[in-house]
């Protein structure tokens, strides 16, 4: 997995699969469990040292083919 460092701004690791056990919102707004789903962090850093914590996203590969990413809010 390639990681890359955030130095100012808004910047989120690659997609990565996974199996959603429990119910899952995704990026559509839907409710998705017992599928496989696309997951990735979004983090935002400001300045040095100030940082929020990681958004989690989830997605569906439908999802993926067919959100712009500037439909999708962090």
């Amino acid at each position: 997995m390639e990681y890359t460092i955030i130095e100012d701004g808004a910047d989120c690791y690659p997609w990565h699969e996974v199996f959603a056990w429990l119910p899952t919102k995704t990026i559509s707004g839907k409710m998705v469990w017992g599928k496989k789903l696309f997951k990735r962090k979004v983090w935002v850093v400001w300045g040095t040292g100030f940082h929020m914590e990681p958004e989690t996203q989830y997605a569906t590969a439908f999802d993926l083919l067919t959100y712009e990413e500037e439909k999708i809010t962090y």
